[in-house]
């Protein structure tokens, strides 16, 4: 620090008072700063999303495979 630097910090500091209530309470506020962690990779989708999707999904290819065999089976009337 140079002496200019030095000489205005101690004027700063020979002006300031320090008042202290007589009465009253006295407190002191306390500011945090926000942490930030490393981001974390979440699901998209709930593991019982996705199964009731699979169930669904099986489903559905049941009842093709079931209307695709009903229309072979049966002939077509014209």
């Amino acid at each position: 620090m140079s002496e200019v630097e030095s000489e205005l910090l101690r004027k700063v500091n020979e002006k300031i008072d320090l008042i202290e209530p007589t009465t009253g309470k006295l407190f002191f506020e306390h500011k945090t700063e926000l942490v930030f962690c490393r981001p974390h990779l979440m699901p998209l989708k709930t593991q019982a999303l996705e199964r009731l999707e699979e169930m669904h999904r099986e489903t559905a290819r049941q009842l093709q495979k079931k209307r695709n065999n009903k229309n072979i089976t049966e002939p077509h009337k014209e």
